[in-house]
């Protein structure tokens, strides 16, 4: 009989240690999944971001393909604005100007004085 009971000893030594091996491993998960979820907002804040500019990428790309005529919000700009000549040739336009109203006035006066 006391054969028995030393085996059922050892049987009930390896249910023990087999129920501490699960014990343990189940706190080493209980471990994990608390790290994982403490880092889970960093991660979802960062997977918004990302959604975040590939949506505006994805504006950005589209924009002309819907409006080519579209601007960037920020910037004020007015509508059909011409480039500022350089002051040399706004000098040669009003020269030019001059001299043709001075030619129109002679052949005014050329008419004028043959009649």
């Amino acid at each position: 009989m006391a054969r028995q009971n030393g085996s059922r000893g050892s049987r009930l030594n390896a249910e023990e240690q087999s129920l501490e091996k699960q014990r343990s491993e189940i706190l080493r998960k209980q471990v994990e999944l608390e790290r994982r979820l403490k880092q889970l907002p960093i991660v979802i804040e960062k997977q918004q971001e990302k959604q975040r500019q590939l949506k505006r990428h994805r504006a950005v790309v589209a924009a002309p393909a819907i409006s080519p005529d579209i601007r960037p919000l920020g910037r004020r700009s007015r509508k059909g604005t011409q480039k500022r000549l350089p002051s040399s040739q706004i000098y040669a336009a009003q020269v030019k100007t001059l001299l043709l109203i001075a030619i129109l006035v002679g052949m005014l006066v050329l008419l004028w004085k043959s009649s």
